[in-house]
């Protein structure tokens, strides 16, 4: 059995920093949440949360990418199309507490 997060997949994007940001969110654990601007300080990018959330909103690899394991500074935010309903459900299926 093989995590998603470590399926291979193809993560050069347009910048590196997007790249970063790709590689920074495979390593969050299941469960775990960081915010739009822990990702962007992961990512080298401090004070760079809104590209950190412009990344996660398009992201089309979001099964590989697990872009529902950020929120924001003040709850869960969004989740795109999907809806912030679908989002908690993800986080309640990976054991993350506060998805509830």
């Amino acid at each position: 059995e093989q995590a998603v997060e470590d399926v291979p997949v193809d993560l050069e994007y347009e910048t590196a920093f997007l790249t970063r940001c790709a590689t920074a969110l495979r390593a969050i654990p299941r469960g775990e949440v960081v915010t739009y601007g822990e990702l962007a300080a992961l990512a080298g990018t401090p004070g760079a949360a809104r590209a950190a959330g412009s990344f996660c909103a398009r992201s089309r690899l979001s099964i590989f990418v697990p872009c529902h394991r950020v929120v924001s500074a003040g709850g869960l935010g969004s989740y795109g199309s999907y809806g912030v309903g679908y989002k908690r459900r993800l986080l309640a299926l990976e054991g993350y507490a506060d998805a509830l």
